[in-house]
């Protein structure tokens, strides 16, 4: 059988079993995105982590890599890849890989996104985020919600 996954990730062979649905409910959004700079992506990654009291991960940004994100690392290969939504969406790969409950794109890895995504992009992003995860199914657990 051939793994479907890349790196060093905790609870590999658990089923990805709403990635599908997640993936079609952040297409459904319209995002009006920058490109960033290396050390904005830098910066980005470094002000998550604090956030989420995790060390920084290893920064990968080589063109022979697809995006990807383990425990410790995050690879965006492509400039198109260094978007604060992309640099969410895999950092919050990075958060769940370090918490108790590593479910890939399962209800805490989407609860850990939208939280991250109304902390450092926007509470109207997290909104349409949030309202396309709902219509397409996709279930997530907000642990810092207020």
């Amino acid at each position: 059988m051939q793994k479907n996954w890349i790196g060093d990730i905790p609870n590999a062979n658990a089923r990805d079993y709403q990635r599908k649905r997640l993936y079609s409910a952040e297409d459904a959004c319209l995002w009006e995105e920058k490109m960033m700079t290396i050390n904005e992506v830098k910066d980005l990654v470094y002000k998550i982590s604090q956030w989420a009291e995790i060390a920084p991960p290893k920064l990968v940004t080589d063109e022979n890599n697809i995006p990807h994100a383990t425990a410790t690392k995050i690879c965006l290969p492509a400039p198109n890849t260094r978007t604060a939504l992309f640099v969410a969406h895999e950092m919050s790969h990075v958060i769940n890989y370090n918490g108790n409950n590593p479910d890939h794109h399962g209800k805490y890895f989407a609860g850990t996104y939208l939280e991250v995504v109304k902390e450092f992009i926007g509470k109207k992003t997290y909104n349409n985020l949030r309202k396309a995860f709902n219509f397409y199914k996709v279930k997530y657990l907000l642990e810092f919600e207020n």
